[in-house]
């Protein structure tokens, strides 16, 4: 079954990718009222939310949380997952250790691999940086392999990220790791900013990557988006996805677009 989930984040920093923005009480009603089966937690750290709180507002709304976004962990903290200082990149790994600890104790959302990935200038060359990043991949899966919490890494584009841009190679790396809880995920937006077809790359990956995000051109809601939504929703469907849709927009516009946007894309879908 398809499952739909907001982006959140707590208002307190500039953030163009959380649909709703406020306290969990606020946005966690807001994506009830909005019909959405999930929330995503932007998060740095796990003291950034509260567990019973969580909990609570879980059971209240009938609401899973489906992923935690853990780019800030590199943006304001600097730590890079192919970083050549060993103490960074330590660092780094532990901070989504205890992010995977934070998934027990709310339902096991999965542990998001974006911009953490981190940037080639963190290694001394691009060979280096891969070798710290496979290293970084490994003691994660190993500490959340016997947890049960996935782990996802999403394919990016160049304009963010110098790893991991291309679809294909991103499959085959997660794929190289054999391990149940290592997922590819795709996001609309960088498919476009890579030139790609991303009607056709969901058709051919979608019965087996964990989620989709969904944004327009520039993060647009795909209400007011350029991009053909109608072809990417039938190969939504074509392809057997049974994972989670995540609206990856700003707060507006349009005014109310957590629900215009789910609206949209809800009609295509048939859902």
């Amino acid at each position: 079954m398809i499952r739909t989930s907001a982006i959140i984040a707590d208002g307190s920093f500039p953030c163009a990718t959380a649909v709703l923005q406020g306290s969990c009480s606020r946005t966690f009603r807001q994506a009830k009222e909005a019909g959405y089966d999930c929330v995503q937690l932007t998060i740095r750290d796990v003291s950034d939310y509260d567990v019973l709180e969580c909990r609570r507002l879980m059971e209240q709304y009938g609401l899973s949380i489906s992923a935690m976004a853990t780019g800030r962990v590199y943006t304001v903290d600097g730590l890079s997952m192919g970083s050549s200082d060993e103490e960074n990149r330590a660092a780094c790994v532990q901070r989504l250790k205890e992010l995977a600890d934070f998934s027990c104790k709310i339902g096991k959302p999965a542990v998001v691999i974006g911009a953490v990935r981190g940037l080639y200038r963190d290694a001394l060359s691009p060979e280096e940086y891969h070798r710290q990043f496979d290293r970084s991949v490994q003691e994660i899966l190993d500490y959340c392999e016997p947890l049960g919490v996935p782990v996802i890494l999403e394919a990016d584009d160049h304009l963010e990220a110098d790893a991991f841009c291309d679809p294909k190679e991103t499959w085959e790396y997660v794929q190289s790791f054999h391990s149940p809880v290592f997922h590819m995920y795709l996001d609309t937006m960088h498919l476009f900013n890579e030139g790609l077809d991303a009607a056709e790359v969901i058709r051919i990956y979608g019965k087996d990557i964990y989620s989709i995000d969904i944004s327009g051109e520039n993060r647009l809601s795909p209400v007011l988006s350029k991009m053909d939504f109608r072809r990417i929703a039938e190969a939504v469907r074509e392809s057997g996805f049974q994972g989670v849709l995540t609206f990856e927009i700003p707060p507006s516009p349009p005014e109310n677009s957590a629900e215009q946007s789910l609206d949209f894309i809800k009609q295509l879908l048939s859902l």
